[in-house]
């Protein structure tokens, strides 16, 4: 429970910031948190991150249009089985989901890619 919360609170403060249209955030995490933002990073939802003395600079990434990758965020506190989150995935095909499984955190939006059930964190 204490990881989702970190998870969501990280968000929170990336959506913030891009509502804010700031170019760089500076977040005090631990290294087990560094696993949230190395998803955001493999699917492209920020430029990256970079480790300094007092924390880590994430650089945030906008659309085209200006608009923050994470402005549609919506948190979720749901557990599904696989066969429950591909359905979701079909039916509601314009939103990705973080998923927390007990492999990791995964970031779905297709159906055929699901591996495992989990708990919904968030939408965008």
């Amino acid at each position: 429970m204490l990881m989702i919360n970190k998870f969501k609170l990280i968000l929170s403060k990336i959506r913030i910031a891009q509502q804010n249209k700031k170019k760089i955030l500076k977040l005090n995490v631990f290294n087990s948190d560094l696993l949230i933002l190395n998803v955001l990073w493999k699917k492209g939802l920020i430029y990256g991150y970079n480790k300094t003395k007092d924390g880590y600079v994430v650089f945030l990434k906008y659309s085209l249009r200006g608009l923050g990758l994470l402005n549609s965020l919506v948190f979720l506190n749901t557990k599904l089985t696989k066969k429950e989150l591909k359905t979701l995935l079909i039916l509601d095909s314009n939103f990705s989901y973080l998923v927390l499984t007990y492999k990791g955190v995964y970031i779905y939006s297709l159906a055929n890619n699901i591996k495992y059930g989990g708990k919904l964190i968030a939408k965008f």
